[in-house]
């Protein structure tokens, strides 16, 4: 194009003409690829793929390369293998249902509690458990303990204070 034009520079003229100077040297000749046939050695793959009809194209090109002694490339296995549709099917996973959360249900003070341990970070001193008892109907936290440790002797003792402020005695 530079011989044919003086004057004008390659970049004014792919703007005039529309076209990209990657276009411009890019050649005429190139034609759009042939679609590759298939190789000789894809009956004994379809073969093997009724033989081990879980395999992937990894295993499968491990068989032919060095089982049967092939000079094959692992991509091209992986091509023949989507051109005819071999592969093993993937068994779609469905999502799982969320659990659904119950609504606590009292209809009165006293009939449920709930409890739930929660780590607290306490500066120089590391972490402390509060233990917590609360009453299901007016939410009211009724007994706790806070402790350096969280064992079931700190869950037991938020239950008595719980019921030492409910029940008395």
């Amino acid at each position: 194009m530079r011989g044919t034009l003086s004057g004008v520079s390659e970049r004014r003229s792919c703007q005039v003409l529309g076209i990209s100077r990657a276009g411009l040297h890019r050649t005429e000749a190139s034609e759009p690829r042939r679609p590759v046939a298939d190789p000789p050695w894809t009956e004994q793959l379809r073969q093997l793929i009724q033989q081990y009809p879980t395999f992937g194209y990894r295993r499968l090109w491990v068989l032919l390369r060095f089982r049967d002694g092939l000079l094959i490339n692992r991509k091209a296995v992986y091509r023949v293998l989507k051109q005819n549709g071999w592969f093993v099917h993937q068994r779609v996973s469905t999502p799982r249902p969320r659990v659904q959360g119950w609504t606590s249900r009292a209809s009165r003070s006293n009939e449920r509690w709930a409890m739930d341990v929660t780590h607290i970070e306490c500066g120089q001193d590391g972490w402390a458990h509060l233990a917590a008892v609360i009453d299901c109907h007016d939410r009211e936290v009724i007994g706790y303990e806070f402790a350096l440790r969280s064992r079931a002797k700190e869950a037991e003792r938020a239950v008595e204070a719980a019921c030492l402020q409910r029940f008395g005695t």
